[in-house]
């Protein structure tokens, strides 16, 4: 597996409830399938980016359990029951989807019922898989009952002081209490820790502000395939990486019970990623540049840059402290992840993004260096953020791909792309 030590030097699922409904999605496709269900539902819901990952985690692992629970070639994640060899795969992994889904999402019960009943109307006895499936999700969604998911928005920044995080406009925090939700795979939000931030006197700090002023302002970046870079990733971070993972588990003809795992893992270290970074960003609530910039002669100096200037960064910075970078622990997680499905070697794909903006990229690891990047070309992080949030991500996507959903004995993996692990 390729190290992120490198590091030193979504698409919108239009349509697919109905594709669901209708069956139109292929077999080995059933977990992003129900995924792109789960999105669709969660957009029109309004959902917090936070609820919709710890939901996609557990929609995920449900799904792998269920398919896995016909198998049994893998340690589940939360399924303790007996397997069964004769069930339908296709009915288990069903029933638990729409368990999960029903159960988390109840306004949207009948839609569910509705998908899942065309769904099973294909197949030939189905009751047994159903059974199962629906013993996985309640013991999946008993695992996670009393998990401390908080998804309000309530916080109150500390004192208007050099450093410390200020809002960067009037819209609604992003998840200041996830940073107390129990992981899925690692021991604590602190399984991996985090070190400090820079003192703002140093000579790390000060440079790194200096760069992200001259690279990522609307005011100083004029090269247009910068521009486009930090456009093109603002939004990205998980959906992104489902995206990624749907594509080259279709392009490397995955069998079901493997693409449901792939996906499994993925989210699990997605959601992982996601507690342990903001953790660390309401733990030490860094300002960001824009705030830094305007507290220039004020509360704050700076050897070179000039007071009263000019400046605002490319992209919103998100509302959330600066440190680290969660795009870069999220990305280097996913990274890690579907580097242990599909090997490090090339992985051609198309990233769609938001606005009708699109790229082509040669293997994940290019992907996820651009999306580093363009957090600072998008003026929104210090260099020194990315680096710390690639570290961290890293670590909990090799944790991830090296203790979860682990095969019980010796395999010969359906991915014709593995060959290059």
């Amino acid at each position: 597996m390729t190290t992120r030590f490198t590091w030193l030097k979504t698409i919108a699922y239009s349509g697919a409830l109905a594709l669901v409904i209708t069956g139109g999605a292929a077999k080995a496709e059933l977990a992003a399938d129900w995924q792109g269900t789960a999105i669709e539902l969660f957009n029109a819901e309004k959902w917090p980016g936070a609820k919709r990952q710890r939901t996609l985690a557990i929609l995920h692992t449900a799904m792998f359990d269920a398919a896995n629970a016909v198998e049994g070639i893998y340690t589940p994640y939360a399924y303790t029951g007996p397997n069964n060899p004769d069930a339908s795969a296709e009915a288990a992994v069903t029933q638990a989807a729409v368990h999960v889904l029903s159960t988390l999402m109840p306004e949207r019960k009948d839609e569910l019922l509705a998908a899942a009943k065309q769904r099973l109307a294909n197949l030939k006895n189905p009751q047994s898989g159903m059974a199962l499936g629906q013993a996985v999700a309640e013991q999946i969604l008993a695992a996670r009952a009393s998990d401390n998911a908080d998804f309000s928005t309530e916080y109150t920044p500390g004192p208007a002081e050099a450093g410390v995080y200020q809002r960067t406009s009037t819209r609604e925090m992003v998840a200041p209490k996830i940073r107390e939700m129990t992981p899925f795979v690692l021991a604590s939000a602190t399984h991996f820790r985090v070190p400090p931030p820079p003192a703002l006197d140093s000579m790390q700090y000060q440079r790194g502000l200096s760069e992200v002023v001259e690279l990522g302002g609307k005011e100083t970046q004029t090269n247009e395939e910068n521009v486009f870079i930090a456009k093109l990733h603002a939004g990205s971070g998980s959906g992104a990486w489902n995206q990624i993972a749907r594509k080259s588990s279709v392009s490397c003809d995955l069998s079901m019970l493997e693409e449901a795992r792939t996906l499994a893992l993925l989210n699990l270290a997605l959601t992982d990623a996601l507690v342990a970074g903001f953790n660390a960003k309401y733990e030490y609530a860094l300002w960001r540049p824009q705030t830094a910039m305007e507290a220039l002669g004020k509360s704050y100096k700076h050897p070179t840059l000039k007071t009263n200037m000019e400046w605002s960064s490319l992209v919103p910075a998100p509302m959330h402290p600066e440190y680290p970078c969660q795009h870069c622990t999220s990305g280097s997680a996913a990274q890690e992840v579907l580097e242990s499905v599909f090997g490090d070697g090339q992985m051609a794909f198309t990233f769609n993004g938001k606005g009708g903006l699109s790229k082509d990229y040669v293997s994940f690891q290019q992907f996820a260096e651009e999306e580093s990047e363009s957090r600072v070309l998008g003026g929104v992080h210090y260099r020194r953020s990315n680096a710390v949030g690639d570290m961290l991500g890293y670590q909990i996507g090799s944790y991830v791909a090296e203790t979860a959903l682990q095969p019980l004995k010796p395999i010969n993996t359906t991915n014709k792309c593995a060959s290059s692990r």
